[in-house]
């Protein structure tokens, strides 16, 4: 019973690892306008590159395969995706997928929806549907549900992840910081651009930006990201300390606008 529970604690915490949501956060990013713009999904070129990724989790002693792509719905309209089934001998005890849909014009995000859903030895679920119109967003986690507030800039755990790699490449900066809906609250979640390294990868040697998050002093958690400068900023390692446990997070393999991605 001890190893089941401790696969299920394993699926969320690698799942949370995994969301750009714990990726991208950095202070001192000049405010977005406050005022909502309407959402349409206009016919144009899209400005991300597609991708699918394969990567090694590890935490808490055990190991399995996470997923991640970004694919077109239609127009400018995306969607983000996590995934990760855990086997214990061979046979799946549980599953995790995390969706976001969002719509990218000139290079901004607005987020349109977010669920996550994981089923197996535990179920839990969480929804957030984005109404620009009326500048609500309506969030729930299992039974419970709650209307907040929208401001232009408010994202959700995973699709922000996106904005990342933009604010750093097109914008030059070192520090971002962004506001994201969990459940009933906006979080701020801050990070900082820590370093440029070529990282060996089991996809070759990579040219790498490290990224930290920022905590309080006294914290005893410790999130580190690098992400692929030649590939679109995509996510290549995660390191997530918390306490005396890690998360791990490590890219096996990746194709970006159907290339594989392949070291220098």
């Amino acid at each position: 019973m001890k190893s089941l529970m401790n696969t299920d604690v394993m699926m969320d915490r690698v799942m949370k690892t995994l969301v750009a949501g714990v990726l991208l956060t950095m202070p001192t990013l000049a405010p977005f306008s406050m005022a909502a713009e309407p959402v349409a999904a206009a016919a144009t070129t899209p400005t991300l590159k597609t991708y699918e990724a394969r990567y090694e989790a590890r935490a808490m002693g055990l190991s399995a395969t996470a997923y991640r792509s970004l694919q077109i719905v239609e127009g400018d309209i995306y969607e983000l995706k996590n995934s990760l089934t855990l086997t214990v001998f061979g046979a799946a005890v549980g599953s995790v997928t995390e969706t976001s849909q969002f719509l990218w014009q000139s290079s901004d995000l607005t987020p349109l929806q977010y669920s996550y859903e994981q089923t197996g030895i535990s179920d839990r679920s969480e929804r957030v549907d984005f109404d620009w119109s009326n500048n609500v967003a309506q969030s729930s986690h299992d039974d419970e549900s709650w209307s907040l507030p929208l401001q232009h800039g408010i994202m959700d755990k995973l699709s922000y992840s996106t904005r990342l790699g933009r604010d750093i490449s097109e914008r030059g900066l070192s520090e971002v910081s962004y506001n994201i809906i969990d459940a009933e609250d906006i979080d701020v979640h801050l990070y900082r651009v820590a370093a440029e390294e070529v990282l060996s990868t089991a996809a070759g040697n990579l040219n790498t930006i490290r990224i930290e998050r920022i905590r309080e002093p006294d914290s005893d958690r410790k999130t580190t990201v690098w992400l692929a400068k030649d590939w679109d900023y995509m996510l290549v390692r995660l390191e997530q300390i918390n306490g005396s446990r890690t998360t791990e997070l490590s890219l096996e393999s990746a194709t970006v606008d159907g290339e594989p991605l392949t070291g220098l």
